[in-house]
């Protein structure tokens, strides 16, 4: 049997083109990633720097608004002390004859203190008076608050000053307003002692006659 050498040279053809075929069909385009350009960078940086910025502006104000709740319920708290003191547990000379109690002014000398008072002057009960009667304690105001109004549901705001005492064995407050220690208007059912942050922010320590003791915002 013969072989024609030109069969065999298109056959060769036939299967070169075919392995080349096949190759060609198998072939998957090579792909680059593409990453940040300049400008997105620049724009992501700067949204960044926004918010940042944006959350240190509102962290100073939270934390006025926190350090004033704080303040308002210390002073809340030592209205309490100064009613346990009254009316149970606190004795001078071994008696329970002492009324406790505090004093605030919005006069700008004290306007950033809590006095802590034993009325041992009996004959003014319910009335701090310095020097006659025993300074249990000062407590300062912090971080600039300051006590920048006292009012009453009798004369409204603007009253100078106010006395809370508590004598044994009524758990009652006496509260002693400007204007009602001065001998005249109404013993007031309420007074609420306002506390001013350095961001105008306020507080209210709101206490009621019947001895119930509230921070309001």
């Amino acid at each position: 049997m013969q072989i024609n050498n030109s069969e065999i040279q298109d056959s060769g053809s036939k299967i070169q083109g075919n392995c080349k075929s096949s190759h060609t069909s198998y072939f998957i385009p090579h792909t680059f990633s593409r990453g940040f350009t300049l400008v997105e960078l620049i724009v992501s940086i700067s949204i960044f720097a926004i918010m940042t910025a944006l959350v240190v502006a509102k962290y100073g104000t939270f934390n006025q608004s926190v350090l004033l709740t704080n303040l308002a319920y210390d002073m809340a708290l030592t209205i309490r002390t100064a009613q346990t003191y009254g009316v149970s547990v606190k004795q001078e000379g071994g008696a329970f004859t002492n009324a406790y109690g505090i004093f605030v002014s919005n006069d700008t000398s004290i306007n950033s203190q809590v006095i802590f008072f034993s009325d041992s002057d009996l004959g003014s009960e319910g009335f701090y008076a310095s020097g006659a009667d025993q300074l249990v304690n000062t407590y300062a105001l912090k971080r600039g608050a300051i006590i920048k109004d006292i009012c009453t549901d009798t004369a409204g705001c603007g009253e100078g000053e106010a006395h809370i005492t508590f004598k044994r064995p009524d758990p009652d407050a006496i509260i002693c307003v400007a204007s009602f220690c001065a001998g005249g208007g109404t013993e007031p059912g309420y007074v609420r002692l306002i506390i001013a942050g350095t961001d105008g922010s306020t507080r209210s320590v709101l206490v009621r006659k019947n001895g119930q003791i509230s921070v309001e915002e």
